[in-house]
């Protein structure tokens, strides 16, 4: 499973549904630890609304209740609190699209096979011994139907020398 679009019927309950998300997205950082420190599975819950469901756009996720980013894509430092600015780099799936611009094409929107567009997420990350992320993998589930998806397959964050510019 990886961000190919490759979906797989979950669990419609809640509860089991959530701990199928966190295998998924667990399975990834699984494949990693051999070259990297500690990994850690989290639920993702917006820390500006508390919101749990995310809609995800470019390899990014937005939370559905305030709009803003978690900083997948980049390490925002807001969505992640001391952490480098980042840019993704492909470990063993490609990456999900992300056009450069502001314009967003249909391809870099992500829907379950019903058509669905909005998720609880939950991200999987790994740590070198200074607590920096050093890879990490975002699941997807679908709160209306149960499909699971592996967004973003252990994706190594590469740290970028730039300043981070506030998002437009």
């Amino acid at each position: 499973m990886g961000s190919e679009g490759i979906w797989t019927a979950g669990p419609t309950d809640e509860a089991e549904g959530g701990r199928a998300l966190l295998r998924t997205v667990s399975r990834a950082a699984e494949q990693s630890e051999g070259d990297a420190g500690a990994a850690e599975t989290v639920f993702v819950v917006c820390r500006w609304c508390g919101a749990q469901e995310f809609e995800v756009v470019a390899r990014e996720c937005f939370c559905y209740g305030c709009c803003l980013p978690l900083g997948v894509s980049d390490g925002w430092e807001d969505g992640f609190p001391g952490q480098h600015p980042w840019r993704l780099e492909s470990s063993y799936t490609p990456l999900p699209p992300s056009t450069p611009g502001p314009r967003i094409l249909p391809e870099e929107v992500c829907r379950c096979p019903q058509g669905h567009g909005v998720f609880e997420t939950a991200i999987s990350f790994t740590l070198t011994d200074d607590q920096r992320i050093r890879s990490l993998s975002v699941g997807l589930r679908c709160p209306d139907d149960g499909y699971l998806h592996l967004y973003i397959d252990n994706a190594r964050t590469v740290p970028v020398d730039r300043p981070h510019a506030p998002r437009s």
